[in-house]
């Protein structure tokens, strides 16, 4: 063929392959269903509480967040007998199917936006079926999609979907008989197109490709529609063995999700029941399948609201189908986290799966995180894990990541293996031309024969759908594409270790150019995040000096939790939806009150209580030496430590400030005096002074002079003042929340101006 007949043959296998999907669901009969719609979830056993009515396809059942309980009856005729049989559901938003004993079936969802062939309808129900048998099913709906809610762009202050908007319509609800051969036969052709568009233009296998192809379509169409006919020219292509120097590919089902994002955490909790219940089911069917997935709180989700789910993932994980990946307890944000969060959110991560599910997880798992600060190597091997996992650095802005495999140190010289999926995605499709295309990206390809795919849809959670596993097993040894394989990601980090000497080495922090917007959206959740990291540090400090028993483990394991859960990665940077923020506000001021009243309790029986003196507790491990503003009671006094040493002091505004120092985890308590003579008073206008430097400041706040002790000069030049806050548009080109795009600084809009100013103990 010369190169305009082969476009047309193509062409043609195309329009063939849309027509065959659109007819694998070769007859259909309508199911009857009842609704209630309710405005917050309830569970599958108080849904005969609700007051039910009919419903047909093409009504709206629901707006955006409402929840539904769907009833499905029908029987299947008795003409059907020997087929495979399904019920097609898409109810317009997510679902859960459950049969009426309480066994969840699995999830299903209307489409994605990564894959526009993702939505997930078709339940199976009987392979075959004997004809005549009633089919029963509970639907559990939610009116929102796989990504929540439509949104749109640059809504205006009045607009009525200012905050997204979601309508959820019946599009299908109907028993049909699924067409196996066809089915494969799609499945066959989607593996062979993907190779046409990958392979090169010249090449002998994408030619030989295109001509048995359009043999088969022509066979199909004189033999009466027969797929089988098709499939059998088909045979030898899907046969031909992988080249020698193909790559292998070791493939994990994955189902990246967010604990919260474009949905508030409530409905991540129904979005994880979706998600594993679903693959499950694909575990059942595909002996040789191997899916995964991280963060304890997940699980902790279903175990709390899905025991039943949770104990058949308990015995899939025994018996080796399902891999607990990801040492945190959420895949939490890298950057704004402190040190001593990230090591809870291992120690509780690790803590829960081996309680749990008797599995020592050995790897970090964030595919997703926006990037990651160099301390994380030394706080990982402390931790007992080996092994990092991340696809987003591949998202930079300017420059490449060098590497796809290497050797990441930190700041300490601690190291980890560290794996990027070639793939760049977190959500592979899994087809031909997708492993063609990270066998060519791999940059350690010269060296290295394997990498690591993460296929299924991520963020709003699904997983991998059968398609995408039947196509990995057409590509175990297929010419033109790499050798797949299922298998565990902590098999393919054993495996790459025995390398780890031939590896690049990569010094110091991850840095991700983009979403540097993530670092100040928010502010109030990062202000109160760092507010409960401090003060559960000197609560649980405190605590630790009362009697054993008397420790409150478990409210400080309860408010530790809501800390952790708010430090995923799309809550604590600003990148959610302002649903979740209502929430995250309420919870983070209850976890600030509860640490107060501990605190409180905690002193209460420590101290004796006495005005006249006054307990200081420094919890750092640094002495602690600063102004300390005394209390109201202490007016016209001073303080003395115990050996009657005076402190120095200064009045401010009436109030007398004293200069303290305080030992590492040190308790000093000072004693109320006389206060003798005349203090220095703080000086009036707007300086700041110490014995090293001396700052001026105009009333708009403006730093005027900055002046060296040390060095005898000025630092600042009065045409050059400093502290000059200018406020800039906000408008990234992308991605509102998270970007700061390098243009902002062509659009100032003006200087801050000063409300209030006050002298406040330095």
């Amino acid at each position: 063929m010369n190169q305009k007949e082969t476009l047309i043959a193509i062409r043609r296998l195309e329009r063939f392959y849309t027509r065959a999907v659109q007819s694998i669901i070769c007859e259909s009969v309508p199911l009857a269903a009842v609704y209630a719609r309710t405005v917050d979830p309830v569970g599958f056993e108080r849904r005969n509480e609700l007051s039910y009515v009919p419903i047909q396809p093409g009504e709206i059942w629901g707006r955006t967040w409402e929840s539904a309980w769907f009833h499905l009856a029908g029987a299947v005729p008795a003409s059907w007998r020997g087929r495979t049989v399904v019920a097609r559901l898409d109810l317009g938003g997510e679902g859960l199917v459950v049969r009426p004993d309480g066994r969840i079936l699995q999830g299903i969802t209307n489409g994605s936006v990564f894959d526009t062939d993702f939505g997930r309808d078709i339940v199976r129900l009987y392979e075959p079926c004997s004809g005549g048998e009633e089919v029963d099913l509970w639907v559990e709906a939610a009116a929102n999609g796989l990504f929540g809610m439509f949104c749109d762009l640059d809504p205006g202050p009045q607009s009525t979907n200012r905050y997204g908007y979601y309508d959820a319509k019946i599009n299908s609800i109907h028993l049909g008989i699924f067409d196996t051969d066809m089915w494969e036969l799609t499945l066959d052709l989607r593996v062979l197109l993907g190779l046409i568009k990958s392979l090169p233009e010249k090449s002998v296998r994408r030619a030989r490709i295109i001509r048995t192809a359009v043999k088969g379509l022509n066979a199909f169409a004189r033999q009466g529609d027969d797929p089988r006919a098709f499939r059998d020219i088909l045979t030898p292509l899907m046969s031909q063995p992988a080249e020698a120097s193909s790559l292998s590919v070791t493939a994990v089902g994955h189902a990246h999700i967010d604990t919260a994002w474009l949905w508030p955490v409530q409905e991540s909790i129904r979005k994880c029941a979706r998600t594993f219940a679903t693959q499950l089911d694909l575990i059942e069917r595909y002996p040789d399948y191997v899916f995964g997935a991280s963060q304890a709180q997940h699980y902790a989700f279903v175990k709390e609201r899905y025991p039943e789910l949770y104990e058949r993932i308990k015995a899939a994980i025994k018996a080796g189908r399902w891999e607990v990946q990801g040492g945190m307890w959420v895949e939490a944000d890298c950057n704004v986290t402190g040190g001593e969060s990230l090591v809870r959110q291992l120690l509780h991560g690790k803590n829960f799966f081996r309680d749990e599910f008797g599995v020592d997880v050995d790897n970090l798992w964030l595919p997703d995180a926006f990037g990651y600060s160099a301390a994380l190597p030394q706080i990982l091997r402390q931790s007992g894990i080996a092994c990092f996992l991340t696809t987003k650095l591949s998202w930079n802005q300017i420059n490449d990541f060098p590497h796809n495999t290497f050797n990441w140190q930190g700041i300490d010289g601690s190291a980890v293996l560290a794996h990027f999926p070639p793939e760049n995605n977190y959500n592979g499709p899994l087809t031909a031309e997708s492993m063609r295309a990270a066998q060519d990206i791999f940059r350690e390809k010269d060296h290295l024969d394997e990498f690591l795919s993460l296929f299924g849809v991520g963020d709003g959670g699904g997983g991998p759908k059968e398609e995408q596993i039947e196509m990995g097993r057409r590509m175990a040894d297929l010419e033109g594409a790499p050798r797949v394989r299922f298998g565990y990601a902590r098999e393919f980090f054993d495996r790459l270790a025995r390398h780890q000497d031939e590896l690049s080495t990569w010094v110091g922090e991850l840095y991700l150019e983009l979403h540097r917007g993530t670092l100040t959206t928010q502010a109030f959740v990062k202000w109160a995040n760092r507010c409960l990291e401090h003060k559960l540090r000197a609560l649980e400090m405190l605590c630790s000096c009362l009697p054993l028993d008397r420790y409150p483990h478990q409210q400080l394991d309860s408010i530790w939790k809501t800390v952790l859960i708010n430090q995923f990665h799309d809550i604590i940077p600003g990148s959610c939806i302002w649903r979740v923020y209502r929430v995250t506000s309420e919870q983070y001021r209850e976890a600030l009150g509860q640490c107060d009243t501990l605190m409180k309790s905690a002193a209460d029986m420590l101290f004796r209580k006495d005005e006249n003196c006054l307990t200081l507790f420094n919890t750092l491990h640094c002495p602690y030496e600063g102004a300390l503003l005394l209390p109201d009671g202490w007016k016209g006094c001073t303080a003395t430590l115990a050996d009657g040493t005076v402190l120095p002091l200064q009045i401010e505004h009436d109030r007398v400030v004293v200069h303290v120092n305080v030992p590492p985890y040190s308790f000093v308590t000072l004693v109320k005096a006389p206060l003798k003579g005349n203090p220095v008073a703080s000086a009036d206008g707007l300086i700041l002074e110490n014995e090293l430097v001396r700052y001026e400041f105009n009333p708009q706040g403006t730093l005027l002079r900055c002046f060296d002790k040390t060095l005898g000069r000025d630092i600042v030049i009065p045409e050059r003042p400093g502290n000059l806050l200018t406020l800039y548009e906000d408008r990234p080109n992308d991605w509102d929340a998270w970007d700061v795009d390098a243009s902002y600084r062509e659009t100032p809009l003006e200087t801050v101006r000063i409300v209030k100013a006050e002298a406040l103990p330095s």
